[in-house]
């Protein structure tokens, strides 16, 4: 066996695993392509004509001319009502089977003979004291009269034969005898060999030997086996008082009864065929040129036969060219709808462009709506499904994972796209639409998982205006107004329930971090924030000022505000492990440092970074909040100890260990953290702190940051740092605004005393 084979496969598997998955191009050419080809395959090959129309209904469109002849079919229920119609009516046909009296006697004398032969083994039986009738020697014979009697029954036969039998005084001849005269004359009456229920018509037609058909006027002149046993069961009741011989009597006259009337399969379905084929399937002809219906017209029953007839025609001429034609249409229009949202997020939402994930989760939603669609489509009920397309809880999904203005985006192509899937159907794409639109207003400011269901409201205004209002164009019945609506509403109850439960779904499969699962971190009841509030005190206050501070800055810039003030309560969760060594935490003069190197020093500070991202990895923090944590140093220099050390050694020192391991911000929302702690830390120290003292302060560490190359590898634009800087202006100043002295009570009593003077 060649090993190479299996070399290349292995390098292979290598090259997959090394697939950047959140950012490969050919990741998301292949979502792009899956996507495509999906849309592609619900969108149907043939559109309704111009619009939908119902009876009822008004046609908006132009007038509709007949550019060819095509006959008026009727309706399709109609036809089929037709076709039952005859099923149910038609003369079954049976075959005339002659019976022949000398045949039945001789099968009436030769059964009686085998009584006879049965009943003799058992008198030798009796005699010889080695059995009775109903002994097992005799079972062979029993079987060969093929009548299956029960043991009593047996019994009382042979009592018969052994005239033990004193109630009756009845031989078994004298019992046979009036059997065979009963099935004798019966034997003329016409007999079915099927269950006479199950015969709809009220006549059947009957098959006579090397003659033509014939029909019976009425079903009631032929009986069925059951109808005849029957019979013979009351006769027997009033001749024979023992129930056991009514039985055996019945089961005997059952065998020996012949059923004349045979029924034909193969003629009837060909009868019932030929019926069919009779039904025309036209009630008309429209011819070319003529006006099938005009604008503003109703569309009445008869018109719709037209316009259904018409498609049905036109769908028939159709060529292999119109049909390449219809295939590039359908292409076009998954396409061109994909394209204007793929160039929304290349130009407006870059950061979701580029990841893959993200891409997953638009497309995956696109798809499962027009999945719902495309159900929607393809089952047949009499009953407004198309209200159950679920559009809202995209809407719902896609503002709380991303942002209102892409949902609404979004929204807008998948309506659209509902739209082509269901042939066409704009209506349910205004509809859709209006009840989407609303439930991303109503998902904005979303403070907890709780307020999904709010959106209840907006969804159920948002369907039942848009239903009124194609309603009050379309003229339709009231019914189906309340059907329409009670559906509307079904879909108002479901989307926040099932957007609920799929978000759930995306962030544990997608590993995003919602809007809702940041605040549900900024509660100061999380474990570690509650650990960090009891051991690093200091440190839990300035992650609040900074809080602060970032969450000011990023609404100034556009970033987001909930994940930069989250981020500053756990950028310093390291600081738990050793709190004392950190300025802020040091209740007393007695600084940890002055008897430790400098070297010592700095290694001690800068765990507090592995130590924190060891802590929320524990505690399954997300990988956004994560960032944080190494990101607000950056790669910047733990300047006291490196100055230290540079003041107390003579020989040139390395600031490489003295410096953060980073790596620098990669977002807006992290090099805001990254100023605010430094901003924090530093305006604290600032003795009497006046505007003027604080601008030039925010200043200072601001050009010092972008000197040093620590904003390189984010999006933040010296436009930005501007913004930031007066933002941070205005919370420092409410936070560090000079207040009224009070004078003491000394001071209050002397200026009591003097005005009493």
């Amino acid at each position: 066996m060649d090993l190479s084979n299996f070399k290349n496969i292995g390098n292979l598997f290598e090259k997959i695993k090394n697939i950047d998955y959140k950012k490969s191009n050919l990741v998301k050419l292949s979502v792009l392509i899956i996507t495509v080809t999906a849309l592609y395959v619900m969108i149907p090959s043939y559109k309704n004509i111009e619009s939908k129309y119902e009876v009822g209904a008004i046609w908006s469109s132009e007038d509709l001319i007949a550019p060819f002849s095509f006959p008026v079919y009727k309706d399709e229920s109609e036809y089929e009502q037709e076709k039952k119609d005859v099923i149910r009516n038609i003369a079954m046909v049976f075959d005339k089977v002659n019976n022949n009296n000398n045949k039945l006697s001789d099968s009436l004398d030769y059964l009686k003979y085998q009584f006879q032969n049965i009943f003799r083994k058992a008198d030798e039986l009796v005699n010889n004291k080695d059995g009775y009738v109903n002994s097992e020697i005799l079972d062979p014979d029993k079987q060969d009269l093929r009548i299956d009697f029960t043991f009593p029954e047996w019994e009382k036969l042979y009592s018969l034969h052994s005239n033990e039998n004193p109630d009756n005084n009845l031989t078994f001849n004298e019992f046979y005898n009036y059997l065979t005269n009963e099935i004798l004359n019966n034997a003329d009456k016409d007999i079915i060999n099927i269950d006479k229920n199950k015969i709809t018509s009220k006549r059947i037609t009957v098959q006579l030997k090397d003659e033509k058909l014939q029909e019976l006027s009425e079903l009631d002149k032929i009986i069925d086996k059951n109808e005849l046993l029957n019979d013979y069961e009351n006769k027997f009741r009033t001749r024979f008082v023992d129930s056991l011989l009514v039985s055996s009597a019945v089961k005997i006259s059952g065998k020996l009864t012949p059923e004349n009337l045979l029924y034909n399969n193969v003629l009837t379905e060909k009868e019932t065929q030929s019926r069919i084929e009779q039904i025309p399937k036209t009630i008309g002809i429209v011819k070319e040129n003529e006006r099938i219906i005009s604008k503003h017209d109703p569309v009445n029953r008869y018109t719709k036969m037209k316009l259904d007839s018409y498609k049905k025609v036109r769908l028939e001429k159709i060529g292999m060219q119109d049909v390449i034609l219809q295939y590039v249409g359908k292409l076009f229009t998954v396409f061109i709808l994909l394209l204007i949202l793929i160039f929304f997020l290349y130009y407006i939402r870059k950061e979701v462009f580029k990841d893959n994930f993200k891409l997953m989760i638009i497309s995956s939603m696109i798809l499962i709506v027009g999945f719902i669609a495309f159900l929607s489509m393809n089952i047949d009920l009499k009953l407004p499904i198309e209200l159950l397309i679920f559009v809202p809880v995209a809407s719902i999904l896609l503002t709380i994972i991303f942002d209102s203005r892409l949902s609404f985006y979004t929204v807008t192509i998948i309506c659209f796209l509902v739209a082509a899937i269901r042939g066409g159907d704009y209506s349910i794409a205004f509809i859709s639409f209006c009840g989407s639109v609303l439930a991303i207003f109503s998902e904005r400011d979303i403070k907890n998982r709780s307020q999904i269901f709010r959106s209840f409201l907006f969804i159920l205004i948002g369907y039942t205006f848009s239903i009124l209002a194609i309603n009050l164009i379309r003229i339709e019945d009231y019914q189906k107004l309340w059907v329409k609506l009670m559906f509307g509403g079904i879909n108002a109850v479901m989307s926040p329930v099932i957007a609920y439960g799929l978000l759930i779904f995306y962030e544990k499969v997608f590993k995003i971090t919602t809007d809702l699962t940041l605040l549900e971190l900024s509660d100061f009841n999380h474990p570690l924030l509650k650990e960090l509030s009891s051991k690093a005190p200091g440190t839990f206050h300035h992650s609040i000022i900074m809080g602060n501070l970032s969450e000011a800055a990023a609404e100034a810039i556009g970033a987001n505000q909930i994940l930069a003030r989250v981020g500053c309560y756990y950028h310093d969760i390291g600081k738990i492990s050793k709190p004392m060594y950190f300025i802020e935490n040091q209740l007393d003069e007695n600084n940890k440092h002055n008897e430790l190197n400098p070297n010592v020093s700095t290694k001690i500070i800068i765990a507090h970074v592995k130590d924190g991202i060891d802590l929320a990895t524990k505690y399954k923090l997300p990988q956004e909040i994560i960032d944080f944590i190494p990101m607000h140093h950056g790669t910047t220099l733990v300047s006291y100890f490196y100055d230290k050390a540079k003041n107390s050694s003579k020989e040139e020192i390395s600031d490489h260990i003295y410096r953060y391991p980073g790596p620098k911000p990669q977002t807006k929302e992290t090099g805001i953290v990254m100023l605010a702690d430094s901003i924090e830390a530093s305006t604290r120290a600032i003795e009497d702190p006046t505007p003027q003292k604080l601008e030039s302060k925010i200043r200072e560490v601001i050009r010092s940051r972008f000197m040093e190359g620590e904003f390189d590898e984010c999006d933040l634009t010296l436009r930005d740092l501007t913004r930031i800087k007066d933002s941070f202006m205005k919370v420092l100043i409410g936070i560090h605004h000079h207040r009224i002295k009070y004078p003491d009570s000394n001071q209050l009593e002397l200026v009591s005393n003097s005005a009493k003077k």
